[in-house]
């Protein structure tokens, strides 16, 4: 028979494990790279949209949008590009630079203001929503 403090005990080493297993995140224990790459472009929006704030329209220079630059991370495995740009809409795509036939697109704005609809890379998967990721199957 288990004592109060001996049970206490398995109780939370129980409730420590579970929850270390819940901590790590799903893309940790897979080489599923689309949680990253949907993350850096949620990051790209984000700077569309201040740079729109401050100039009135949408770029393609990543650089501009302080997405990379002297702070960068060395080595940084993610790539991300804006494919086209200007007046009230863009869209754009993010590679890992070790799968560089797949990718993540996005689009903010009115698919009619682009040439050619937005395309992952790989299995060309259309982004159907504004603001919501498409990506290929990794």
């Amino acid at each position: 028979m288990l004592t109060r403090p001996s049970l206490l005990l398995s109780t939370l080493v129980l409730l420590a494990g579970s929850l270390g297993a819940q901590a790590t995140p799903a893309s940790a224990r897979s080489n599923d790279p689309s949680p990253v790459l949907k993350a850096r472009l949620r990051d790209l929006v984000t700077a569309e949209e201040r740079y729109w704030h401050d100039h009135g329209t949408y770029t393609t220079d990543v650089a501009a949008l302080g997405m990379y630059g002297p702070n960068s991370a060395a080595g940084d495995s993610v790539w991300v590009q804006v494919v086209q740009a200007g007046g009230r809409s863009w869209w754009g795509r993010s590679i890992q630079r070790a799968r560089r036939d797949l990718s993540c697109v996005i689009y903010v704005g009115e698919p009619a203001d682009f040439s050619g609809p937005p395309l992952t890379d790989g299995t060309r998967v259309k982004a159907q929503k504004e603001g919501e990721p498409a990506c290929d199957a990794f």
